[in-house]
C-alpha cells in the first residue's frame, strides 16, 4: 500500500484528484469558449497564461504563507475562491451572457488563488505520510495528477458535445465543492520539519546560488527553461488546432485532450518503473528531445488521427521529464537549501506564460502550424546543444 496506507494521504490524494480534474476541465472549456468567440490564437493562449502568470509574481509569497500558516486551511480557502471563480462563469454561460473578458478575468482570479496555495498544496503531500514514505508519496501524487489529464477531457468533452459549455463549467464547479469537506477532515501525520524562515529575496538568492554552483542542478534547470519556454507551450494551441486547423470543433478538442491524458498516464507509469534504473540525464534529456520532435509532428499534421497518435506519444515523453526533473532536482539539493531551490523552480515554471503568449502572437501572424512547429524546433535545437554540452563535460570528468 505504501503511502496509501495512510488515511490522511488517501483523503488528500482523492481531494486532489477531484480538484485537479475540475481545474483541467475548466481550462479546456475556457480555451474552447475563447476560440469560438474570437478565433484568435493569441487570445486563446491567454487562458493558460493567465492561470500560470500570477505564480511568477506572487508564487514565492505562497511559500512564505506555507511556512507560517496552517497549510490545510490555506488549501481549503484557495478551493473556496476557485468555487467562486468557476461558478460565476458557469452561471453566466448558462444565462448566455458570457463575454471573452469574463473568461479571462475569472481565469486570472483562478491563477492568483492557485499560485498562493500551490506551495501548501505540495507540502501537504509529505505532511500526510511518515518520513520514510515521502518519496513514494510524491511519486503516487504525480501519478494521480496525470490521471486527471484523462478524466478531465472525458468529462468536459462529453458535456461540450452534449449540453454545452455552461453545463461543463457547472459540473466541474460542483466537483470542487465536493472536495471542501475533505480538506477539513485531513489530519497531518508526518513529522513536522524545522522551518528555516527567510524572506523572499533571501530564499530566491540562496536558491539561485545553489543552482549555479551545482553542476547537476545547472543542466536540470537549463533544460527546464527550454521546455517551459519553447516546447511545453503546445497546449495553448490545442483549441486553435482542433477548431481552426483540423476543423473538428468541440469533439476534436476533447479528443486531443484525451490523447494528452492517455499519453500522460503511460509516461507517468514509465517514469515510476525506470526510477533509479536509468540516469537522470538520460531520462530528462532524452525525453525532452523526443517530446519536442513529436510536437513538430503534431504541428505539421493535417490528419486528425495522426495528430492524436503523435499527441499521445508527445505526452508520454513529456511526463517522465517533468516527474524526474522534480524528484532529481530535490535529491541533488542539500536539505537546508531545498526549499529555496524548489521556490526558484516554481518561478521558472511560472515563466511559461511568456512562451505561451509569444507562441500565440506568432500564431496570430504566421499561422498556428508554423508557429508551433517553429517554437518546438527551437526547443529541439537547444536541447540537442545541451545534450552535447552535458556529455562533453561528463567525458572530461571521466
Amino acid at each position: 500500500m505504501g503511502p496509501f496506507a495512510s488515511g490522511a494521504f488517501r483523503l488528500y490524494a482523492f481531494a486532489q484528484l477531484l480538484g485537479f480534474t475540475a481545474l483541467v476541465g475548466q481550462l479546456i472549456v475556457r480555451g474552447f469558449m475563447v476560440e469560438q468567440q474570437t478565433g484568435s490564437p493569441f487570445l486563446v493562449s491567454l487562458v493558460p497564461s493567465l492561470h500560470l502568470l500570477p505564480g511568477l509574481v506572487i508564487g514565492p509569497a505562497g511559500g512564505l504563507l506555507a511556512d507560517r500558516f496552517n497549510r490545510r486551511l490555506e488549501v481549503f480557502w484557495g478551493e473556496v475562491i476557485l468555487v467562486g471563480a468557476y461558478g460565476s462563469l458557469a452561471v453566466l454561460a448558462l444565462m448566455g451572457q458570457v463575454q471573452t473578458w469574463h473568461v479571462l478575468a475569472t481565469t486570472a482570479v483562478i491563477g492568483i488563488a492557485y499560485s498562493l496555495a500551490s506551495p501548501s498544496r505540495q507540502s501537504l503531500i509529505v505532511d500526510t505520510v511518515s518520513a520514510e514514505l515521502e518519496r513514494k508519496a510524491v511519486g503516487g501524487y504525480m501519478l494521480i495528477m496525470h490521471v486527471t489529464l484523462l478524466l478531465a477531457p472525458a468529462i468536459v468533452g462529453t458535456l461540450l458535445v452534449g449540453p454545452g459549455a455552461g453545463w461543463a463549467l457547472m459540473v466541474t464547479t460542483l466537483i470542487v465543492v465536493c472536495t471542501l469537506p475533505m480538506y477539513l477532515r485531513i489530519r497531518v501525520v508526518g513529522p513536522t520539519a524545522q522551518i528555516i524562515r527567510r524572506n523572499i529575496v533571501e530564499a530566491t538568492k540562496l536558491g539561485v546560488q545553489e543552482i549555479f554552483s551545482n553542476p547537476n542542478l545547472r543542466w536540470m534547470f537549463t533544460i527546464l527553461v527550454i521546455m517551459v519556454m519553447f516546447t511545453n507551450t503546445w497546449g495553448a494551441m490545442f483549441p486553435a488546432l482542433a477548431i481552426g486547423v483540423l476543423e473538428r470543433g468541440a469533439s476534436g478538442l476533447a479528443g486531443i485532450a484525451l490523447a494528452v491524458g492517455i499519453g500522460a498516464i503511460i509516461g507517468a507509469v514509465v517514469a515510476l518503473l525506470i526510477e533509479g534504473r536509468v540516469s537522470d540525464a538520460r531520462v530528462q534529456l532524452g525525453a525532452a528531445l523526443l517530446f519536442g520532435t513529436l510536437i513538430i509532428g503534431v504541428a505539421l499534421s493535417n490528419s486528425y488521427l495522426l495528430t492524436l497518435l503523435l499527441t499521445v506519444g508527445a505526452s508520454a515523453a513529456g511526463a517522465p521529464f517533468f516527474i524526474n526533473n522534480m524528484i532529481a532536482s530535490q535529491v541533488a539539493t542539500p536539505a537546508d537549501r531545498r526549499a529555496s531551490v524548489v521556490s526558484v523552480r516554481y518561478i521558472v515554471l511560472a515563466t511559461q506564460p511568456i512562451g505561451m503568449i509569444a507562441l500565440g502572437a506568432a500564431a496570430e501572424s504566421a499561422g498556428v502550424q508554423f508557429a508551433l512547429a517553429g517554437s518546438a524546433f527551437i526547443g529541439v535545437l537547444l536541447t540537442a546543444a545541451l545534450i552535447f554540452s552535458v556529455y562533453r563535460a561528463t567525458s572530461r570528468r571521466a
